[in-house]
C-alpha cells in the first residue's frame, strides 16, 4: 500500500511541477524584454509558480517554487522566509488564513530561511522540506533516480501529531514571506497550505469515504443585444477552457455550456471550435462523468420571468436551447438548476416555483449565502436539503460554498495560489471531521462567464485526481450519493428574507412588451409559410429571446427591446396596401377593389376587412388572401346606404387570428345613384304638395263670389 501511495504522490508532484512550471515559465520568457525591469514593473512582486499537492508518510517532500518580481531588488538583497503552522481546526480560522494579508492564528510548527537565485526565467525560489508526523517518524529511503526527493541538507518539519491513527492527516498554513536583507518588513507575503494525507485513513476511517465535490464549469461567452457572434477572443476562450477540460478526462465536473458558444463554436472556421465540440461530446461518455447540464438559450432568470407572467418564455428558453445543442451532436441533462448568478429570497419563493416548473427542474443549486443557518453545527454543512418554495412547492436542493466559490477570482495575478488554497479549503471541509459516517459533499463554481487563469484548471482538475480525501462527481451523482439529513443534519432548509427579483432588470411594463412582441411574432410567423419563413421567424424569435437575458438591467433590456421591434417592423413593412385612390360608385351596389402589396420571399395569408357606415356588404366585409405575388387584388361587394360626395371606407389588414394588424387604410367612395326609396320619397313629397295646392285653389274660387 505504501509503496503505491509513493508512487502516486510522487507522480504527482512530478506532473504538477512540470506543467505548472513549464506554463509559468512560458509565460515569463514571453514577457522577457532586454530591459528585465520593465517586465517586473507592473508584475507581482511575489507569485506561486508550483506547490506538491500533497504529501504521504510515503512521500514526505514538500517543495514549493516561487517567482519573484525583478522590481523587488537583486537577489543577493533578497530572501524568502516560509513559516509552517500547525493544523487548522475551525472553518473562520480558514478563512482567515486563505486571506493574503493575514496571519494564521494557529501555533507556529516552524520557520527557516530560503535564498533568491536567478534563473533564465527571472528571480525565484524553490524551498523542499520534509514533512514528518513526529519526531520519531524518518523519511524512506527514495530508490535511485526518484523526483521530488528533498536534498539532504533540506529542513524539516514536525507536525506533532500521533501517525498511524488518521489524526495527521490535514490542511497546515504555510506563510511566505519576502524580505530584504537586514529588514523586517516584508515586500510581499501570502499563505498556502500543506495537506497531510494518510492514504489508509483518509477516505476510510469514516464510511463517508472522501468528500464529495461538484464542480460546475461554465463554458460561455457573454450575450449581445443583437445576433452578433462572439468575439474571436471569446471563442479562443471557450476552446482553451473545454482543451484543459479534455486534458483530465476522466474526472467528473457539471458543463454549463451556453448554447450561443457551443453553435457558435460548432460552426467556426478556423481555429479549434468544431474540434472542441466534439470534446464537449466525447466527456459526456459514462467512462468520462461528465455531464452537460440543460440550459436556455441565453442565461434567465426564472423567478423574475414567472413574476411578469412570462413562464411560456422560459419553457421557449429551454426548448431553443436544448435544441442548438443538440444540433451540435450534444445531449444536455435536464432536472437541475443552478440559480447562484440569480437574487433568490422568500420574497420570490412562489415565483422561483413557477419559473422552476417551467425548467422542468425538480433539483436547485443555490448560494449558501441566501439560506437560513443550518443549526447550531459550526462545521461546514455538506448536505443537500429540501427546500420549501410558496405554500406547497417544494424542491431537493444544494447550496454552494461561498468562501470556497470566492477563491476562483480571488488572486487573478496570482492563479496558482488561488488553485492551491481551493484545494486546500476543499480538503479541510473533508478533514474538519473524517470521521462522519455519511457521505458528506460541496458544490463549487466559478461566477458567470469566467475565464480560468492560465495554469488556474491544470492545478485545480490535477488535484482533484487520485486525491484520497477529495472525489469528483457530477450533479446527478452527488444528489445520489450524498443524502439529505445525513450526518444529523437539517432535512430542511429555509430561503432568508429579502426583496424579490428587483435588480433583474424587468418589470410589469417590459414583461406586457415582450408578451405582446411574443404573441404578434407568433400571429405572423402561423401566416407565413415556407423555409425562408422559418428562417426569418426562427431569427426573429432568437432575437426576442435575447431581449429576456439576465445579464441586462433595465437600460439594456429596453434596447434590446428597440433593436428587435426594428427588425419586426421591418419584415412586416414587407406587407401593404396599395393607394386605391377616390373610388366611384355610379350604381347603388358595386364591388369596391382592394390591392395588397408584398415584396416578403414567402407566401403569407392575411384577412383583408371592409367597415363603413355608409355601406353593407351583402357577401361579407373580409376576404382571405395568400400573397404568393408581388401584388394581389381582390374586389368586395358594397352596397350604399346614401349618395354623396366623400364617403369614407376603413381597411384593415391582419393576420388570420385577427391577433397582428399588418395595415391600416382609409377609403374615399364618391356615389352618384339614386335609391328607390328617395324617388318615393320625392314624389309623395310632390304629390302631398299638389295636393294640398289643388285644395287650397278650391277654396279660393268658393270665396270670390260671396264677396262680390
Amino acid at each position: 500500500m505504501s509503496k503505491r501511495w509513493a508512487t502516486r504522490s510522487l507522480g504527482a508532484l512530478v506532473v504538477l511541477v512540470v506543467l505548472v512550471i513549464t506554463t509559468v515559465s512560458a509565460t515569463a520568457a514571453s514577457a522577457v524584454v532586454p530591459a528585465q525591469a520593465a517586465r517586473a514593473a507592473s508584475g507581482p512582486v511575489l507569485i506561486l509558480r508550483a506547490q506538491t499537492s500533497w504529501v504521504t508518510p510515503a512521500a514526505p517532500w514538500f517543495t514549493l517554487s516561487l517567482g519573484v518580481g525583478s522590481n523587488a531588488g537583486p537577489a543577493a538583497d533578497l530572501h524568502v522566509e516560509l513559516t509552517y503552522y500547525s493544523r487548522i481546526n475551525d472553518a473562520s480560522h480558514m478563512a482567515q488564513a486563505s486571506n493574503a494579508n493575514a496571519t494564521p492564528d494557529e501555533a507556529v510548527l516552524t520557520h527557516f530561511d530560503a535564498p533568491v537565485t536567478a534563473t533564465a526565467d527571472g528571480l525565484g525560489v524553490v524551498s523542499c522540506a520534509v514533512i514528518l508526523p513526529d519526531n520519531r517518524a524518518v523519511a524512506p529511503t527514495p530508490t535511485v533516480g526518484t523526483l521530488g526527493v528533498c536534498p539532504a541538507d533540506a529542513p524539516t518539519v514536525i507536525l506533532g501529531c500521533q501517525p498511524g491513527n488518521g489524526s495527521c492527516g490535514d490542511v497546515y498554513p504555510v506563510t511566505v514571506g519576502l524580505y530584504h536583507q537586514g529588514d523586517n518588513s516584508p515586500l510581499a507575503r501570502f499563505t498556502t497550505f500543506l495537506t497531510y494525507q494518510e492514504p489508509a485513513f483518509s477516505s476510510s476511517i469514516g464510511r463517508g469515504g472522501a468528500l464529495r465535490v461538484g464542480l460546475i464549469l461554465p463554458v460561455a461567452s457573454r450575450p449581445s443585444r443583437s445576433l452578433a457572434a462572439p468575439s474571436a477572443a471569446d471563442r479562443r476562450d471557450a476552446e482553451n477552457l473545454i482543451g484543459q477540460i479534455w486534458a483530465y478526462r476522466g474526472i467528473a465536473v457539471t458543463l454549463a455550456a451556453n448554447p450561443l458558444t457551443v453553435s457558435d463554436l460548432a460552426t467556426a472556421r478556423g481555429g479549434r471550435g468544431p474540434l472542441a465540440v466534439k470534446e464537449l461530446g466525447a466527456l459526456e461518455t459514462s467512462a468520462d462523468g461528465d455531464q452537460l447540464l440543460g440550459q436556455p438559450y441565453v442565461p434567465i432568470d426564472p423567478a423574475s420571468l414567472a413574476g411578469v407572467n412570462l413562464t411560456s418564455e422560459i419553457a421557449a428558453q429551454m426548448a431553443r436551447g436544448d435544441g442548438l445543442l443538440r444540433l451540435s451532436n450534444l445531449h444536455p441533462t435536464g432536472g437541475t438548476w443552478d440559480a447562484t448568478s440569480s437574487p433568490v429570497s422568500a420574497a420570490n419563493a412562489a415565483d422561483l416555483a413557477a419559473g422552476l416548473a417551467a425548467t422542468r427542474s425538480s433539483r436547485l443549486i443555490v448560494n449558501d449565502s441566501d439560506l437560513t443557518s443550518a443549526g447550531s453545527n459550526n462545521l461546514t454543512f455538506a448536505q443537500p436539503f429540501t427546500l420549501p418554495l410558496g405554500h406547497s412547492a417544494h424542491v431537493t436542493a444544494a447550496g454552494t460554498d461561498s468562501q470556497i466559490d470566492a477563491l476562483f477570482t480571488a488572486y487573478p495575478r496570482d492563479p496558482l495560489l488561488a488553485a492551491n488554497q481551493l484545494l486546500a479549503n476543499l480538503e479541510f471541509v473533508h478533514f474538519e471531521n473524517a470521521f462522519r459516517t455519511d457521505p458528506r459533499g460541496v458544490i463549487i463554481e466559478p461566477p458567470p462567464f469566467w475565464k480560468p487563469p492560465k495554469g488556474f484548471l491544470t492545478v485545480l482538475l490535477y488535484g482533484l485526481t487520485h486525491n484520497p480525501a477529495l472525489t469528483p462527481v457530477n450533479l446527478d451523482q452527488f444528489f445520489l450519493q450524498v443524502h439529505k439529513g445525513g450526518n444529523g443534519e437539517p432535512v430542511t432548509r429555509h430561503l432568508k428574507s429579502g426583496s424579490s427579483s428587483a435588480g433583474s432588470g424587468m418589470t410589469p411594463g417590459l414583461g406586457r412588451r415582450i408578451q405582446t412582441s411574443r404573441d404578434n411574432l407568433t400571429s405572423l410567423s402561423g401566416a407565413a409559410s415556407g423555409h425562408p419563413a422559418a428562417a426569418v421567424f426562427a431569427r426573429l424569435s432568437d432575437l426576442l429571446l435575447r431581449t429576456e437575458s439576465q445579464t441586462f438591467d433595465r437600460n439594456q433590456r429596453v434596447a434590446a427591446l428597440d433593436v428587435y421591434t426594428h427588425q419586426f417592423d421591418r419584415v412586416l413593412g414587407l406587407i401593404s396596401l396599395a393607394d386605391q385612390g377616390t373610388i366611384t360608385f355610379t350604381s347603388r351596389t358595386a364591388p369596391i377593389p382592394i390591392s395588397v402589396l408584398s415584396s416578403a420571399p414567402f407566401p403569407v395569408k392575411v384577412v383583408v376587412s371592409l367597415d363603413s357606415d355608409k355601406f353593407t356588404f351583402p357577401d361579407g366585409n373580409s376576404r382571405t388572401l395568400t400573397l404568393d405575388r408581388p401584388t394581389t387584388p381582390v374586389r368586395i361587394q358594397a352596397r350604399s346606404r346614401t349618395s354623396g360626395d366623400r364617403l369614407p371606407v376603413g381597411v384593415t389588414l391582419t393576420t388570420p387570428d385577427g391577433q397582428l394588424v399588418i395595415a391600416r387604410a382609409a377609403l374615399t367612395v364618391h356615389s352618384t345613384s339614386i335609391s328607390l326609396v328617395g324617388v318615393a320619397l320625392t314624389c309623395l313629397a310632390a304629390l302631398v304638395l299638389l295636393v294640398w295646392w289643388a285644395r287650397t285653389w278650391r277654396r279660393g274660387r268658393r270665396r270670390g263670389p260671396r264677396a262680390a
